[in-house]
């Protein structure tokens, strides 16, 4: 086989998958964010990172109970006219994560910040029951 016949054919080959790749919807793993939870001795605090890469703000929502935190959202799958795929390895979707914790904590003065991809959220310990509540998330700032 001589290297041209060989090109063409590779050639073939890549622009076969491509083509069946493209009329086949989106049916990946979905998505489950990576989490990471720890206690801060020194603020009293529990924190609680998730990898959140390639969301927007606005597509994240972050609840807190006593003693459970729960952040859902969506990673969409980006289309566009004329856009091709060979490969996909990211996940996209819907995604819901909750997180039990060991001890009550106070929804009223969480805080959570969304910077470079990762959520951080900072729980405080409580011996009350506050109730479950909605936290607003802010861009930025915060040493890690």
């Amino acid at each position: 086989m001589d290297v041209d016949k060989l090109h063409n054919e590779v050639l073939r080959a890549f622009n076969d998958s491509c083509l069946m790749a493209a009329r086949q919807p989106y049916r990946g793993r979905g998505f489950r964010p990576a989490a990471d939870a720890y206690f801060e001795e020194d603020t009293r605090e529990i924190v609680v990172r998730f990898e959140l890469t390639g969301l927007a703000m606005e597509d994240i929502e972050l609840l807190v109970d006593r003693r459970e935190l729960v952040v859902r959202g969506e990673r969409a799958f980006p289309t566009r006219e004329g856009r091709v795929y060979q490969q996909v390895e990211m996940d996209y979707g819907t995604f819901e994560r909750r997180v039990r914790l060991m001890v009550d904590v106070d929804p009223d003065v969480t805080t959570a910040t969304y910077e470079a991809g990762v959520l951080e959220v900072r729980l405080t310990l409580t011996e009350r029951d506050a109730g479950a509540r909605k936290i607003d998330i802010h861009t930025g700032g915060g040493d890690e």
